[in-house]
């Protein structure tokens, strides 16, 4: 494809029909080369020009759009140009577009307390960036597309679907007498084809679904517990596409707890010094000796060194101020403190104490009406500290206390960004045309976004209409809190918008510096944070990118698309730390960067939710453990949750934890034909994929010399938006 100079492409270079160039050629006022700058597909097949620009119309296109299930197909984007580098013409059909896009396009902050929404999610600009999305033809990508697919091709539709049964079956096989011995298994059955029928034969609706998403498994599977931890592992056989955990063998290790706590299952580790011993979390030396690593060591020494941190879940909903889950012996969340330390001799980070919620029996007579009645101010449940050394199966109890928290953290972390990002798009489409530099190259990473926001939190899953603004506690996702986990889906929203609304834009993209940041000096690896090489490969992408449109700081002052598109993100989508103006093109670079490593990096998620029996999204008792009791591997399983439980969250979080596979729609991939109308933007692509690739090689290579893997800053492993 040939260039013909900064602003204007070819003919040949766009893949325009001979028929197209014949008319350019006997067109009235006559011109010649350099010609055009390439429009999108008209609804005319008219031919119009000022001066040397073109706009083709859709008659020379040498393919129509077309939509599949898995992805869709655009014309390719015109050649970007700034706004005051643009002639009449095009200024009147960019002022056209944002005129349209205005009105398609408007902010809601009534809906959903706390957050701003996209007000019409039938928007045009919603429903193209909704799904992958080609560029141009086939023909034209086959000539003029490079991008690296990474051998992975992003719009199969094999590689895109997700069987939400799919483990279903295989463990129904694998456990029929589960539900052979269940006597209510022949009227679940029963029950769930009366609803299938009764949904089929009702015409009055038939768009409307009757069964929510994780209905049908938790009428299917049986609401039992068992006496065999076996029953647990969820995980089909089907090749790798559904990997355990590295500690899967190991989930009762009490290193794992220590080890997520630096290898996180989200990007916002609750990690931090313990540098003052707290009041309500009284740890002494007795307790900081039980572990094998501290039994010669001295607590205030080691906190004194930088030795000794603390998880503390105390931001959260107390457990018991909303009703149980399910029924009185349903799932509940506790918020639980702990204590790990690094040995004097120095090593991994251990497990030191547990202590289940935030208080505990302040005298004699508190604590027999805990201990023998269980009764305590529901809004302050009382718990004791308990270590490695105490009673084996309360341990474990307790360390399943903390890691059902811990867990459904990692979701409230994952939603939340969605919430702190999901009205950034709005701004977008309602300032920034498709002539402009950004759009090519950030609308990938906004794809789904604001649809996936609508259906997990507003789309409640019965209602005919899938874009309606229903309750926020009964959508896709936020619905079956109240099925699965120990919130209700009220509780569940409420958190996740707090939560959202504690983010900066600068400081929750602002990767941790361990050779200037010396809290954690005492920890050897610390994976998060050790594993970090994104943010300088993001920017640099984007340096290179950005200095092919903006030649200096003069054209970032007056590029008012630009301005205008800041402006709203911080007085409309209210998203905190944004600027809210931008002087120079390292500005630009900047805020740019931070964008993209938000709506990749930070919306990560792994995959700890898929291990039941060690991390459930609740905990099924109303009586914590404590540091006098005896307790049996039967009372460890009867606060596991029972199996349909089970099975349903393990399938849910299908749909938001793993990627089909590495490097499908991952950091660094973009749609075949995304960059064709910039031939210069490829080789700035091709080093942009390369040192993603090498940096996920290099991860790869130190998680052989790991007890276990960590996965989570793989670039591989990272969706290029937030589309899951």
């Amino acid at each position: 494809m040939s260039i013909v100079n900064d602003e204007y492409l070819s003919l040949e270079a766009l893949g325009i029909s001979e028929r197209a160039k014949t008319q350019f050629a006997d067109s009235n006022p006559p011109f010649t080369p350099p010609y055009l700058i390439y429009t999108n597909c008209k609804d005319t097949a008219e031919v119009k020009h000022v001066g040397n620009i073109v706009a083709v119309g859709k008659g020379y296109c040498d393919g129509q759009a077309s939509i599949g299930t898995s992805y869709t197909q655009l014309p390719a984007y015109p050649f970007p140009k700034l706004y005051h580098r643009s002639d009449d013409l095009e200024k009147s059909l960019r002022n056209q577009e944002l005129e349209k896009a205005k009105i398609d396009n408007w902010f809601e902050d009534s809906v959903m307390p706390g957050a701003v929404v996209h007000a019409n999610v039938s928007s045009p600009d919603v429903r193209q960036n909704s799904i992958w999305t080609l560029r141009g033809t086939p023909a034209q990508r086959e000539n003029f597309a490079h991008e690296n697919d990474l051998g992975v091709d992003d719009a199969h539709p094999a590689e895109d679907a997700i069987d939400f049964f799919e483990a279903l079956f295989p463990y129904f096989e694998k456990n029929w007498p589960i539900w052979a011995a269940n006597p209510r298994a022949l009227s679940n059955i029963s029950r769930l084809l009366s609803l299938l029928v009764e949904n089929a034969l009702d015409g009055s609706n038939p768009d409307q679904v009757k069964l929510g998403l994780v209905d049908h498994i938790l009428i299917l599977v049986p609401a039992t517990r068992t006496n065999c931890v076996d029953h647990w592992d969820f995980y089909p056989d089907i090749g790798n596409k559904y990997p355990k955990q590295p500690f899967d063998e190991e989930f009762r290790d009490d290193d794992v707890i220590a080890w997520l706590q630096v290898a996180a299952g989200s990007p916002y580790s609750r990690l931090k010094p313990y540098i003052k011993h707290q009041d309500n979390f009284q740890v002494t030396n007795e307790h900081f000796r039980q572990t094998d690593d501290f039994k010669d060591d001295d607590l205030d020494q080691a906190m004194a060194e930088g030795r000794v941190f603390v998880v503390d879940f105390k931001e959260f909903h107390p457990a018991n101020t909303k009703p149980p889950a399910n029924d009185s012996d349903g799932g509940r969340l506790f918020t639980p403190i702990a204590m790990f330390a690094v040995p004097k001799t120095g090593g991994p980070l251990k497990t030191i104490a547990i202590q289940s919620t935030q208080h505990t029996p302040q005298s004699t007579q508190e604590r027999l009406l805990w201990k023998y009645l269980n009764i305590q101010d529901a809004n302050k449940p009382l718990s004791d500290i308990l270590t490695p050394g105490s009673d084996y199966w309360s341990w474990q109890m307790t360390k399943n206390l903390f890691m059902s928290m811990y867990a459904i953290c990692n979701v409230v972390d994952h939603l939340s960004t969605h919430f702190f990002l999901g009205s950034i798009p709005i701004s977008f489409y309602r300032n920034i045309p498709k002539q402009h530099p950004l759009t090519a190259l950030l609308e990938t990473h906004f794809m789904s976004l604001v649809t996936n926001n609508h259906l997990g939190v507003f789309w409640e899953v019965g209602t005919a209409n899938a874009e309606s603004y229903g309750r926020t506690d009964h959508g896709l996702l936020s619905g079956m809190a109240n099925k699965m986990t120990g919130w209700t889906g009220e509780t569940f929203i409420e958190e996740t918008v707090r939560l959202a609304g504690t983010y900066h834009f600068v400081e929750g993209s602002t990767p941790l510096d361990r050779s200037k940041d010396t809290q954690f000096s005492a920890i050897e690896d610390f994976p998060l944070h050790d594993d970090e090489g994104i943010y300088p490969v993001i920017e640099k992408w984007v340096r290179n990118y950005i200095n092919l449109y903006y030649r200096n700081d003069s054209d970032v002052q007056k590029d008012h698309e630009l301005q205008a598109f800041c402006h709203e993100v911080v007085n409309n989508s209210k998203v905190n730390g944004f600027p809210e103006s931008l002087s120079t093109v390292e500005e630009l670079i900047e805020m740019l960067t931070r964008l993209i490593f938000w709506m990749t990096n930070n919306h990560a998620l792994e995959a700890t939710l898929s291990a039941q029996k060690f991390a459930p999204v609740g905990y099924w008792s109303d009586r914590v453990p404590r540091n006098d009791e005896t307790k049996l591997e039967l009372d460890w399983f009867n606060i596991l949750p029972p199996i349909n439980v089970g099975m349903a969250v393990f399938c849910a979080s299908r749909i938001f934890v793993d990627l089909p596979r590495e490097w499908h729609r991952s950091l660094g991939k973009y749609p075949k034909g995304q960059f064709m109308h910039d031939q210069r933007v490829y080789k700035h692509l091709d080093t942009f994929q390369q040192e993603l690739v090498a940096l996920d090689d290099h991860i790869k290579d130190k998680n052989q010399s790991r007890r276990w893997a960590y996965n989570l800053k793989r670039p591989s492993t990272m969706t290029v938006s937030p589309w899951n």
